[in-house]
């Protein structure tokens, strides 16, 4: 499976009429105190985890 071919579709456990949320990677960019965690291709709950950190949450 090349999941880098133009033609490429994610398969989904649950299928749906209409779009939720894609699987693609998105760019994400930082600056400021622990921008230097946002590096290369993440998880999403690994952004969040990320964030709530950097907010002292």
């Amino acid at each position: 499976m090349d999941t880098t071919d133009q033609g490429f579709h994610q398969e989904a456990l649950v299928p749906l009429s209409s779009e939720t949320h894609a699987g693609e990677d998105v760019a994400i960019f930082a600056r400021g105190p622990k921008a230097h965690l946002f590096h290369g291709v993440q998880e999403q709950n690994y952004i969040f985890h990320v964030m709530k950190d950097a907010l002292g949450l």
